[in-house]
């Protein structure tokens, strides 16, 4: 008898133990269903993982999002030509921001389909997009960004070189 008894609760208690394994309040990291990440496998899956790395303050999705040999271009006011940094700069410089404002919020223009529909890989897809971007309770900042993307081995687009023209 102690022995069935024993055995039925073993039994019932291996559900129980098995389940509490994975935590349901945290998604698994492929689940992109029910997450707001995208595989980057078109260029609008790309750019909705940048939009929401700058909504989130996500730095490491934000890192997934431009490629080792990215360059950011932008218009030096002071010098009055157009100046560059590379990945290293850029992640450290856009790392600062996320942990300096509590509210960041980019959004794009229309894009059209043939871009944001775009999966060839091994193709450099160019074009320019109408940005706004607003950080804290500043005025926001808007114009266009030139992006080149590439679909790299992996199977993800990341941006290559982005250039704003504010």
């Amino acid at each position: 008898m102690k022995f069935l008894l024993g055995t039925l609760i073993l039994l019932l208690t291996i559900p129980f133990v098995t389940s509490c394994n994975r935590n349901p309040f945290f998604p698994r990291l492929t689940d992109y269903v029910s997450s707001v990440w995208t595989p980057q496998t078109t260029v609008g899956e790309l750019l909705t993982n940048f939009t929401n790395s700058y909504i989130y303050r996500d730095s490491l999705r934000y890192a997934d999002c431009i490629s080792e040999n990215f360059v950011f271009l932008y218009f030096d006011a002071d010098d009055g030509r157009f100046n560059q940094w590379y990945r290293r700069t850029d992640l450290e410089a856009t790392g600062a921001l996320f942990r300096t404002y509590s509210q960041i919020r980019l959004t794009f223009g229309s894009i059209p389909d043939t871009i944001r529909n775009f999966s060839y890989p091994d193709s450099l897809l160019s074009f320019q997009v109408f940005f706004n971007l607003e950080i804290g309770e500043f005025l926001p900042i808007f114009g266009y960004a030139y992006f080149e993307v590439l679909k790299e081995s992996d199977g993800k687009f990341r941006i290559q070189t982005w250039r704003d023209d504010v």
